[in-house]
């Protein structure tokens, strides 16, 4: 029972790493792409003819929509 124990321990600390740096990978990719997304918003609002100063509004809106924080803040709301 105590080398299940054992390994269990050896399982937790080798495979903890391992999923942070995935989940810290993860979360800048996505940063990464809603940033690209937000700019491509952006452009092709002006692009279509809407004033540049309502287009950043617009995609501040569209950003914060997709604001992690914010999500995991309103979930913890409940």
């Amino acid at each position: 029972m105590a080398r299940d124990r054992d390994v269990l321990q050896v399982f937790l600390v080798a495979a903890i790493p391992v999923a942070a740096i995935r989940l810290g990978m993860g979360f800048l990719r996505f940063q990464a792409r809603r940033k690209r997304g937000v700019q491509s918003f952006r452009a092709t609002l002006v692009r279509s003819g809407m004033p540049a100063e309502q287009a950043a509004q617009l995609a501040q809106s569209y950003h914060d929509a997709g604001s992690l924080r914010k999500v995991l803040r309103a979930a913890g709301a409940r």
